[in-house]
């Protein structure tokens, strides 16, 4: 399944001390020295889905990172573990042909009443259409009374301009509410009828948005003229809900958060927006329709990016030798990709087609060329003496040499183990986001060349992302290559350089900067690659 996350930004991470923002290809990889930032961007992804789906502020394990991952909590996540800082992470995501969750079902084919309900209803539908991209971002503050970490803030940014934030004290209490009227998806054109009444409205409405201080969004793109008046359509909005016998909401919305503990908002439920004096039926329904997109916009958001996080994967930096007689676990955990036992399981369980292409992968000579295909079998232990079966049927996986001799896993080398996790994620399309470091552990050369081609037939075949931490030169010049020969070819809609993403990150007294550095259709960077990283072979040479 394709992914929709485009971009991770960090602030106070780690070794993040000013804001870095990493945009995510198909195929994105991440270089530097040791004690670079690679692995701190990988680990961001999964603080978040802690965050969101655990309300998990203060973690060390994560629900991903099994023993390879070990947070240390907010403390030791929080730049120069100074309890003074915030942590600030934002994760963008390109939603087009995606819907953002709904917290209620579709209801409106018992509506029988008035043409104003389904106006009203399909004006927000409209809105809802007219999103492109959102993105979430977190803030998080360590709360030293209760000894833990409280998200203070957490906001909601639509077609590349914030719509909605949500922001509270230091002990997560006091929640309030801004909505930006001036975001893209509630611009439009101007009737001469608002701009008579537009001193009027912006009166009325003035103590339930706040915009002091608050830049305008960007005009939509293919709505008109530049020259021309664009007004939000969110004041006419509330009028609306207002006029169907909606309380006056208090100061920073906050009766409409109700029980919230942090700024962070519930996910799976719906905002509690008071409706107890609201009479008739065309006006319950328009409050209920209003509670719905306002939940929508705010809580829908997460809740995707909680479930593009759950579809996520991450392989660790060592994988695990399986044991002789390994057998598939009874209880799922995808803890178990972190140490690449899980891809043994799904060799076990998965349709002949994928045992088929990750063989295939092994052993063309076209292709990883490691010398050993995948081969499955069935095993039954029985009674010696009756002859009884017991328990039940088990697989087994073995690698088959060129001879076609089986073998157990800790009867070849080491890189086998190591290679073949990888090769089973990057094949999987029930995956989206696969996060990897060091793909090329204890491989030959010639098999990091061959990632390359791996990773691209995931990401263009498979419809996958990947995000690698890596040292691998050999892995960069085989993409390299491959656009380069695409473009000769004419062979471009797939195979070019918004394909990749490659960024050098370097931590420099403490502080950790990211370069990109993009690719052209020549194979080759635009950027020159910063000094100390893939010199040492031409210092060698010719030093």
């Amino acid at each position: 399944m394709a992914s929709l996350i485009k971009s991770i930004s960090l602030k106070n991470f780690k070794g993040f001390s000013d804001e870095v923002r990493i945009d995510l290809k198909p195929i994105t990889l991440l270089f530097g020295a040791n004690s670079a930032g690679k692995s701190s961007i990988l680990q961001a992804l999964q603080y978040v889905r802690e965050i969101l789906e655990r309300n998990n502020t203060n973690p060390d394990r994560t629900l991903q990172g099994g023993e390879a991952v070990d947070l240390g909590g907010f403390l030791n996540l929080v730049h120069g573990r100074d309890p003074e800082q915030r942590i600030e992470i934002e994760i963008g995501m390109d939603v087009r042909g995606e819907s953002i969750p709904e917290l209620v079902p579709e209801s409106f084919d018992e509506w029988s009443g008035s043409n104003e309900v389904y106006e009203f209803y399909n004006h927000l539908y409209t809105i809802r259409r007219s999103v492109l991209d959102v993105s979430i971002r977190l803030e998080i503050a360590w709360h030293a009374t209760r000894e833990t970490a409280v998200v203070t803030a957490y906001q909601v940014s639509i077609n590349g301009a914030w719509c909605v934030r949500l922001v509270s004290s230091a002990y997560g209490r006091d929640v309030s509410m801004q909505i930006n009227r001036d975001n893209p998806v509630f611009l439009r054109q101007q009737t001469q009828a608002e701009a008579d009444d537009e001193a009027d409205m912006d009166a009325m409405f003035a103590d339930v948005v706040d915009e002091a201080d608050i830049p305008a969004g960007p005009i939509p793109e293919g709505i008109g003229p530049a020259e021309r008046k664009w007004v939000s359509d969110l004041p006419g909005i509330l009028a609306v809900v207002r006029d169907a016998g909606l309380e006056r909401p208090s100061s920073g919305l906050r009766s409409w958060l109700y029980g919230f503990g942090s700024a962070l908002p519930k996910l799976d439920k719906m905002l509690e927006i008071p409706v107890s004096g609201i009479q008739g039926a065309e006006n319950i329904y328009i409050a209920r329709e209003f509670t719905a997109f306002l939940s929508w916009l705010t809580v829908g958001p997460a809740m995707l990016l909680r479930d593009q996080l759950q579809a996520a994967r991450y392989l660790g930096p060592l994988r695990r030798v399986p044991p002789r007689g390994f057998d598939v676990s009874l209880t799922k955990s995808e803890a178990a990709w972190s140490d690449g036992m899980a891809a043994w399981e799904c060799l076990m369980t998965s349709s002949q087609a994928m045992l088929d292409r990750c063989s295939d992968w092994m052993q063309n000579v076209s292709r990883l060329n490691t010398g050993y295909g995948l081969q499955r079998t069935q095993v039954q232990e029985r009674d010696v003496a009756t002859g009884a079966p017991l328990g039940r049927i088990k697989p087994r996986i073995a690698l088959t040499d060129r001879s076609g001799l089986a073998l157990q896993p800790q009867d070849v080398g080491v890189g086998i183990s190591q290679v073949l996790p990888v090769v089973v994620a990057a094949q999987d399309e029930h995956a989206s986001l696969i996060s990897v470091e060091q793909p090329e552990l204890h491989v030959h050369p010639a098999v990091q060349v061959g990632l390359g081609d791996l990773f691209i037939d995931g990401a263009v075949e498979r419809d996958l992302s990947f995000l690698l931490e890596t040292h691998s030169e050999h892995l960069i010049l085989r993409l390299l290559r491959r656009i380069r020969e695409a473009a000769e070819a004419g062979n471009t809609d797939q195979i070019n350089p918004d394909l990749l993403g490659v960024y050098y990150l370097a931590n420099e007294n403490g502080r950790i900067t990211a370069t990109q550095l993009p690719a052209n259709k020549e194979g080759d960077f635009d950027t020159p690659w910063p000094k100390g990283f893939f010199e040492e072979r031409g210092e060698e040479l010719f030093s």
